[in-house]
């Protein structure tokens, strides 16, 4: 009953340590390679300015410097959704606009942090 007992709580440990990885794993500033298309809602060289960006329109705030984007190595930091098809980042760039920010439709990698 014992040696029972300890493998339940270890294969509980374990399910636990799974999920947390699991679950921090998928932000997607820690995410592998995401690329496709993404909708923009703005870039700061702040980050907390992002923050408050995203938070208001609905986004993800990423670092452009783990970007293909040509202004990688400046410290800007993109607010917006993706990746997606196309057509889905339009759809989150008209969301965008009737929240009032300015938007565009690139297509982009983030690489991991």
């Amino acid at each position: 009953m014992k040696i029972l007992a300890t493998a339940a709580i270890t294969l509980a440990l374990a399910a636990t340590a799974f999920t947390a990885d699991t679950v921090t794993n998928t932000a997607p500033a820690q995410a592998a390679d995401s690329c496709g298309f993404f909708a923009f809602a703005g870039a700061y060289q702040s980050r907390s300015r992002a923050r408050r960006q995203a938070n208001r329109v609905g986004g993800n705030v990423w670092s452009v410097d783990f970007s293909n984007s040509p202004n990688a190595g400046q410290g800007w930091w993109a607010v917006g959704r993706g990746p997606g098809s196309r057509s889905q980042a339009n759809r989150w760039k008209r969301q965008y606009q009737n929240r009032g920010a300015s938007s565009y439709v690139a297509n982009r990698c983030f690489y991991g942090e």
